[in-house]
């Protein structure tokens, strides 16, 4: 009886290994799987109050992205504008660390979200900078301004 416990125990655990190696060759990814892995990360900066006089650029607020890694990349830009009222249609000027500048039109007044997709792909780090020029008299706004990257 003990020789038959034995052998029922030897085969038991036999099988077990076999199955679990089984289960290793099966979870082993081959030479043609590619693996990715990204992070994200933001940073984020406040201009003051940017006033613009009969079409003369504001007073530039910079933005810094601090110290980031050398890989990263631009995956959004979004500005949180506030228009003080009684302001005219502006143009929201934002300058990228390589010297690019996108310019959005902003019209109305109180608060505004604007998404710029012109800078995806761009590596963030370095001094953004922030200002406003009016396309008439007067306008007055601040803005939050919010980059999102991935590395």
């Amino acid at each position: 009886m003990n020789k038959r416990i034995c052998s029922l125990i030897v085969t038991m655990m036999l099988m077990f290994i076999l199955s679990t190696s089984v289960f290793a060759v099966e979870a082993t990814p081959s030479s043609d799987d590619t693996v990715s892995t990204y992070a994200s990360n933001y940073f984020s900066g406040s201009t003051g109050t940017m006033n613009s006089l009969s079409g003369k650029e504001s007073t530039v607020f910079d933005i810094s992205s601090g110290s980031i890694v050398d890989n990263a990349k631009v995956s959004s830009v979004t500005l949180n504008v506030n228009v003080s009222s009684g302001s005219e249609a502006f143009y929201l000027n934002v300058k990228h660390p390589d010297g690019s500048v996108v310019q959005h039109n902003i019209t109305g007044t109180g608060s505004k979200s604007v998404t710029l997709t012109q800078f995806n792909d761009k590596n963030p780090k370095g001094t953004w900078k922030v200002s406003i020029t009016s396309t008439g008299t007067v306008s007055t706004a601040t803005a939050r301004m919010t980059v999102n990257y991935t590395y």
